[in-house]
């Protein structure tokens, strides 16, 4: 389950950084679920645990999530034959 918050940076007294608020907010929802009997205990460790972190695609991976837009002959170099070669008269 993914849980998403919007906090403002200006109401804790002392800057966090987002890890440290989702490690916190992990922790005290753990600890009210249990109080309310909504989780058992065992199950705190699950929940309070660190989330596992996202593996980082590649960069061909990330750029093919993005539009697919234009023509394949927009972005190709164009055929450079190089200059014509003077002829010599020998």
């Amino acid at each position: 389950m993914r849980i998403i918050m919007e906090i403002r940076e200006d109401a804790f007294r002392t800057p966090k950084t987002s890890r440290q608020i989702e490690d916190e907010m992990r922790q005290a929802a753990a600890v009210f679920w249990v109080a309310r009997g909504d989780v058992a205990p065992e199950a705190v460790n699950d929940i309070a645990a660190p989330a596992a972190p996202e593996k980082e695609g590649t960069l061909y991976e990330l750029l093919m999530q993005g539009p697919n837009v234009g023509n394949d002959a927009d972005f190709e170099r164009p055929a450079e034959h190089g200059r014509e070669l003077p002829e010599w008269n020998t």
